[in-house]
């Protein structure tokens, strides 16, 4: 389930899908692309994004494929607002 990535200043990181929230093109002050994909990583309290030297589908495709398929039909049986479970009264 972890997915290993080496960040644009060399480190080794393995990710948990789980913790990913959004996968984005690296920009400049100005606004022009980086040769880089931010991914952004949340818990409880604190996000945090680290820098990979890779494109962003890419990136969405790795992690896509080793989030686990059992939490699959609860986020897409999951209200479109909330993303919580519907209950099955």
């Amino acid at each position: 389930m972890l997915v290993q990535f080496t960040t644009t200043d060399g480190k080794e990181i393995w990710i948990n899908p789980i913790h990913v929230k959004a996968v984005r093109a690296k920009t400049g002050i100005l606004g022009g692309k980086k040769n880089a994909t931010e991914i952004w990583l949340s818990w409880s309290s604190t996000s945090t994004a680290i820098d990979v030297a890779m494109q962003p589908a890419d990136v969405a495709n790795l992690l896509n494929a080793s989030t686990p398929s059992a939490l699959l039909p609860a986020f897409l049986e999951s209200d479109d607002e909330t993303n919580i479970p519907k209950s099955n009264d």
